[in-house]
């Protein structure tokens, strides 16, 4: 015969303590309709100290150091209450917005993994808007589309709808899918609509100024480019990017003066960006200040040895300056190898292969067949990133990608007794140093 156990007494002390803790939570929640946080935040402390395990108490705690941007208190007790309930999809996904907040990806990852995991319905349009923002940390784009673009699918009205058609401009131009973007127009109004309702919003005002850099739409205007990244560094002078983006439009009316100053300013506040560099090279081309270009152009390599652009243009160089054809063969290879779909470099490696074949010892480049340096077309494309894999249960890997399997293990540099020399890719750069421009054109370095 089974024997049935009697249920638990609970002692007159544990009753008083639960009271005591219905009464502190009660209290705390009215202190926060009253907006006394600070009060609300001593009461659930009050009520922890009669139940150390009351998960209402630990979330209401970590709620207010949440709200407050203590991202950091809110993790401890987020974490408390995952000790108690380790199955509480809600938590794991404040979890993740903490982590989220504070840049630690990895940690972000994992939490947002099992929220994922544990939740009874996934389809949360916040979760997914801060997994969209994770991947965009990331650098891996095409995951950060599909989260964005679910965002929409569950809430067409989300309240961050303005900021995610603007994250989802500048990831399908990093991807090069104009045709996806809402097209042209469309991002331009998307980003016109975010305007509306902030007029200084700095990243905003910076994409558009870029857009109507395009010189393939049909509302390209520089000096509207120029006008609108000047208010986005008026908003945030500190933007590197928005320095950068600046030159390039300056580039683009051959203000050679103020490209310079521009491209100062962004190094100056990112020495490690090779896309800077790369164009700063081609503007000292332009000038025909070549052993600044090859030394712009070597800085570019030494941070990123893969961007076609920039071997493209050293082999633009190694053609303008001293003629020296192999280097410049070798060079545009290495192009090809990065972007097999280039028509520039298809052309300009095979009018080098036809000359030696004829056995022409030189081709020369007179300014009516001078090549002409290409800038970096997609300039947030070599931002650095971490790789990932999709939240989909798959292995987390923080290891950033490898590149290209094919790769040069030197890259040329000129010297004065002879041709060309070659270093180690690997090798470290030194402390960014923008050389002036020609003497009649003296500006301060920041070093």
């Amino acid at each position: 015969m089974a024997t049935t156990v009697p249920p638990q007494q609970i002692t007159a002390a544990q009753k008083l303590a639960q009271v005591n803790e219905q009464t502190w939570l009660t209290m705390g929640n009215l202190a926060e309709m009253m907006t006394d946080y600070e009060k609300a935040m001593n009461c659930y402390e009050s009520a922890l100290r009669h139940n150390p395990y009351s998960v209402v108490a630990l979330s209401q705690i970590a709620s207010l150091y949440r709200g407050r941007e203590q991202f950091g208190r809110a993790v401890e007790y987020f974490k408390r209450i995952l000790a108690i309930q380790e199955n509480n999809g809600e938590t794991w996904a404040a979890l993740g917005h903490c982590y989220l907040m504070m840049d630690n990806l990895q940690e972000a990852y994992q939490a947002y993994q099992q929220a994922l995991y544990h939740l009874s319905n996934p389809k949360d349009p916040k979760l997914w808007y801060g997994i969209g923002i994770l991947y965009d940390r990331y650098g891996s784009l095409e995951h950060a589309e599909e989260a964005f673009s679910a965002v929409m699918k569950m809430d067409p009205k989300f309240e961050k709808a303005n900021e995610i058609y603007f994250r989802l401009g500048i990831i399908y131009k990093q991807q090069q899918k104009y045709d996806l973007s809402l097209q042209y127009e469309h991002a331009k109004e998307a980003y016109e609509r975010v305007l509306a309702e902030n007029p200084d919003h700095a990243k905003v005002l910076q994409q558009l100024g870029w857009l109507y850099h395009q010189q393939n739409t049909s509302f390209c205007n520089q000096t509207l480019a120029i006008q609108f990244l000047t208010r986005s560094l008026k908003s945030d002078s500190n933007d590197a990017q928005s320095w950068y983006l600046l030159g390039r439009c300056y580039m683009a009316e051959q203000n050679y003066n103020k490209a310079y100053e521009a491209y100062q300013q962004a190094v100056y506040r990112d020495a490690r960006n090779p896309t800077f560099w790369c164009s700063i090279g081609v503007l000292y081309y332009q000038i025909n200040q070549y052993r600044d270009a090859l030394d712009a152009y070597s800085r570019a390599i030494r941070l990123n040895p893969y961007i076609s652009e920039v071997w493209y243009d050293l082999g633009t160089l190694y053609e303008s300056c001293n003629n020296q054809v192999q280097d410049a063969l070798d060079a545009y290879q290495r192009a090809a190898e990065l972007d097999p779909t280039n028509p520039h470099i298809k052309q300009r490696l095979e009018l080098l292969r036809k000359s030696q074949n004829v056995q022409t010892s030189s081709v020369q480049s007179t300014p009516g067949n001078a090549p002409v340096p290409q800038d970096v077309s997609n300039p947030s494309q070599y931002q650095t990133g971490h790789g990932t894999q999709p939240l989909n249960g798959a292995s987390y890997s923080q290891s950033a990608p490898s590149g290209p399997p094919s790769s040069m293990s030197a890259y040329h540099t000129l010297s004065n007794s002879a041709p060309s020399q070659r270093h180690a890719a690997d090798e470290r750069p030194s402390a960014p140093h923008l050389p002036v421009m020609n003497a009649s054109i003296q500006f301060d370095l920041f070093l």
